[in-house]
Order: C-alpha cells, then sequence, then structure tokens
C-alpha cells in the first residue's frame, strides 16, 4: 500500500474513532436521560398510591360512619318496638289476670276444685301410709270364715320378707311415678310454645266458666280434667309432628306454633 493510502486509512480510522465516541457519548446521554425518567415516574406512581391510599382510607372511613350510625338508628327502633311490644305484652296479660280473677269470683267452683286436688291426695297419701305403718308392724292376711272376715298374723320369717318386699316395691313405685311425671313435665316444658299458651288460657277459660255443669255432668275433679286436656295436647302435637313432616312442612308448623 503507498504511503498515500496509508494517510487516507489513518484519516477514516480517525474519523470512524471520532463518531464512535460521539456515539458512546449520546448512549450515555440518553441511559441518564432515561433513568431519570423513570425515577421521576416512579415518584410519580407513588404519590398516586399514596394519594389513592388516603382516598380509599377516607372513603371506608365514611362508610363505617355510616354503617355505625345506622347500627345505631336500627337498634333505637328495634328498641322502641321492643319496648311496645312488652308493654302491650303486659297489657294483655293483666286484663287477661283480672278477666280469670273476675271468672274465679263469679264461678267459685274451680277454686274449690282447687283445694281438693291439693288436700285429697294429701290425706289419703297419709291414711294409706298409718295404714301400711299399721300393717308393717304386724302383716296379716284376711280370710273369710263362714260368712265373716277374719284377719290372721303371718309368721315371722314370712313377715320379715313381706315387709321387705312390700317396703321395696312401695319405693319402686313412688320413684316410678315421680320419674314419669319428671319426664312428663320436661317434655311438656320442651314442647312450651306460643300454642300451649293459648291452649291452656282457653282449656282454664273454659273449664272455670262452665265448671259448674261439667261438675253436674261428670263427677271429675276440674284440675284433673286440665290435666287430661293437657295430656291430648301433647298427643295432638305428636301426631302433627309427623303430619307435617311427612309432607316437609316443619318449618310452617315451627310458625304456627310461633304466632
Amino acid at each position: 500500500m503507498s504511503r498515500k493510502e496509508q494517510q487516507k486509512l489513518v484519516e477514516k480510522l480517525t474519523t470512524t474513532q471520532d463518531l464512535l465516541s460521539d456515539t458512546k457519548k449520546l448512549v450515555n446521554m440518553s441511559n441518564v436521560t432515561a433513568v431519570e425518567n423513570a425515577q421521576a415516574a416512579k415518584q410519580a406512581a407513588e404519590a398516586k398510591a399514596r394519594q389513592d391510599i388516603a382516598n380509599c382510607k377516607e372513603e371506608a372511613n365514611c362508610k363505617v360512619s355510616e354503617a355505625v350510625k345506622a347500627k345505631n338508628d336500627t337498634i333505637k327502633v328495634a328498641n322502641a318496638k321492643i319496648k311496645a311490644a312488652k308493654k302491650s305484652q303486659q297489657i294483655a296479660w293483666d286484663s287477661l289476670i283480672a278477666t280469670l280473677f273476675c271468672c274465679l269470683m263469679a264461678y267459685p267452683v274451680f277454686l274449690e276444685d282447687v283445694w281438693e286436688f291439693i288436700s285429697a291426695p294429701i290425706i289419703l297419701a297419709w291414711d294409706s301410709l298409718n295404714i301400711y305403718a299399721k300393717w308393717m308392724a304386724t302383716p296379716y292376711y284376711s280370710k273369710f270364715v263362714d260368712g265373716t272376715e277374719k284377719l290372721y298374723a303371718y309368721t315371722p320369717g314370712t313377715a320379715w320378707l313381706l315387709r321387705i318386699l312390700s317396703f321395696a316395691l312401695l319405693i319402686t313405685i313412688i320413684a316410678g311415678i315421680c320419674y314419669g311425671l319428671y319426664k312428663l313435665w320436661l317434655y311438656y316444658r320442651k314442647r312450651w310454645c306460643n300454642l300451649s299458651l293459648r291452649v291452656l288460657l282457653v282449656s282454664l277459660a273454659a273449664i272455670i266458666v262452665f265448671g259448674p255443669v261439667l261438675k253436674k255432668l261428670l263427677s271429675i275433679n276440674l284440675i284433673l280434667i286440665v290435666g287430661i286436656l293437657q295430656v291430648l295436647y301433647l298427643g295432638v302435637l305428636i301426631y302433627l309432628d309427623g303430619y307435617f313432616d311427612s309432607r316437609y312442612k316443619t318449618n310452617e308448623w315451627i310458625r304456627i306454633q310461633k304466632k
């Protein structure tokens, strides 16, 4: 290669290096600008996020305040309705008690049967215990001889055996009756509802008013009639449970009982 050509090649290389240097400067400047733009965008995004968070918190606080206010207003309305319902219920109970009291004063047969229902079992139990105590002292049996009833005492061994067996049987009968009444009471209390209250009040009112007529027709204590009606009512409840359950209307039956 001639010297002139070598000089031209050197000049071209120099020009190319200058171009490369300028390009590197432009690239570096563009990188700095991009970084600054990215940082500015990041700061703008962070500022917007903070503003959005503040706005959301403010909106949430407003909604919470509105919800608390609505809750307090609802509670006030509900308390007012409950108070009015309790007042109406108290008035209804006072009226009912006054009505029943007037009916009792006008038809005192029911009160007489209440006293008889309380006193008669006590007297019967006392007399039976006296007879039983006398028999326990000397166990005996009766036998008719020539048309006359005569009493004969058991032998000592038989007497003690009868004392033990009769006492165990008596305790078993008393415990069985008490347990049966207790289970019946538990079931009645479990099934107690507004329908039970209405049935009880209606039956009481009817028996109080028509007590004298019932006493003439039936020689039975009026309290026993109330008890029989309640037992029949439980039987009807059991039947209706199965009736509504077989037709998949249990919820409707529950609503009827709670009305």
